[in-house]
């Protein structure tokens, strides 16, 4: 197909190819993406808890934090939360596998160190 002007059309240049990526190595980029974000916005960030397990290529993350700090995640008309997930769709994508964010109140209780 030609250009209107005559000339020939513009090449794009060859797509990169990207190394394959552990999908291990994904869950953990991604939980540490979501803990980093979700820290950045509750007041507590050691409070947060983020549990991540994997099914094929897929990556299922679920993000807890307390009661009282769930509104600041979620924000009006869930619009943080989506942009969470939409950070983390890229990132995801990315990484060569597909990612999914669950958002609750479930804090699980820490273990305690007996002696």
């Amino acid at each position: 197909m030609q250009r209107r002007d005559g000339q020939r059309p513009l090449q794009r240049p060859p797509r990169r190819e990207r190394p394959p990526i552990d999908p291990d190595l994904a869950m953990n980029r991604l939980a540490t993406l979501v803990r980093y974000i979700a820290g950045q916005l509750v007041d507590d960030p050691d409070a947060i808890q983020v549990r991540a397990r994997r099914r094929g290529r897929a990556v299922i993350l679920r993000l807890s934090v307390p009661h009282d700090q769930l509104g600041k995640v979620i924000g009006r008309e869930g619009k943080i939360a989506r942009a969470i997930r939409t950070m983390l769709g890229i990132a995801a994508v990315r990484q060569g596998v597909h990612a999914s964010l669950t958002i609750d109140d479930q804090i699980d209780a820490q273990p305690t160190a007996t002696s």
